[in-house]
């Protein structure tokens, strides 16, 4: 584990060498946090890029806490655009946000509403207010915590880490500086340094730690309502909208749905 704690500093310190002027993306999840405590041990001070949901605003209070206490420079906006995914019964909105002259994408999953807990309908979830002007305009990186042990839940892959660095002619690269690391990697770093992390969102069972199964404090995903997107040739015509508290039509045909295409080097 030291081995690799030891590369993945190298990797940083080469990264930051090339590209000292950069954003960190950070949701506050486990792997963001380990990337952003790497990056203060080399005394590397960036801005974090935090796409927080305007939904149930309790599963933020972890990110407020240490946006506070580590007093990090947190940007957050609205996405440019936005569009269905699904796969079986598991959706996502994907998002595209605009760094530079960089588009970057971030799904936010979708769980199933429970009583005791607020819920949004999937469609004003693609109704969200949008931008479109940049809002950082110096950045020539973007650094990520994905690890290729990492998979979409919609798509599959490996999260584009099968390389350590994707270099985009004229626009914003990406690093993974963790790309090699596992799920058990990540928990250990956490335990040996201290890191602080949710633990609202995880807990550790049996002696591993897990994702809650919940999902009551998963900033990935938002309790919504899908019931009139499902875009399988099996899918009810008429479904009833609990939001409305009346019988609809599927609209799936109506919204925009993400074209594969678009997000392919996600995929192995």
């Amino acid at each position: 584990m030291q081995y690799k704690v030891d590369e993945t500093l190298a990797r940083i310190d080469r990264g930051f060498e090339k590209y000292p002027q950069g954003v960190v993306l950070w949701s506050g999840g486990k792997d963001s946090m380990v990337l952003l405590h790497l990056l203060r041990r080399l005394a590397i001070d960036l801005p974090v890029v935090f796409f927080r949901e305007p939904w149930q605003p309790h599963k933020y209070a972890f990110q407020e806490r240490m946006i506070r206490e580590w007093d990090l420079i947190a940007y957050t906006w609205h996405p440019q655009r936005s569009a269905m995914q699904q796969n079986g019964d598991e959706y996502e909105v994907q998002n595209w946000y605009q760094l530079n002259d960089s588009l970057l994408t971030c799904p936010s999953g979708i769980t199933p509403p429970v009583d005791d807990l607020p819920w949004a309908c999937a469609i004003d979830m693609l109704r969200r207010p949008k931008q479109s002007h940049l809002l950082i305009e110096d950045a020539q990186v973007a650094w990520v915590g994905h690890k290729r042990c990492d998979s979409d839940p919609i798509l599959g892959g490996d999260a584009g880490t099968r390389v350590e660095a994707r270099v985009m002619p004229n626009r914003m690269s990406l690093l993974y500086p963790m790309r090699d690391w596992t799920h058990d990697d990540v928990w250990q770093y956490i335990e040996d340094n201290q890191v602080p992390f949710d633990e609202a969102r995880y807990v550790k069972i049996e002696g591993k730690w897990q994702e809650r199964k919940h999902l009551r404090y998963n900033a990935d995903y938002v309790h919504a309502c899908t019931a009139c997107l499902d875009s399988r040739d099996t899918a009810e015509k008429v479904v009833y909208c609990p939001k409305l508290e009346m019988e609809i039509e599927n609209n799936a045909s109506k919204v925009a749905w993400v074209e594969p295409e678009l997000l392919e080097y996600m995929r192995d």
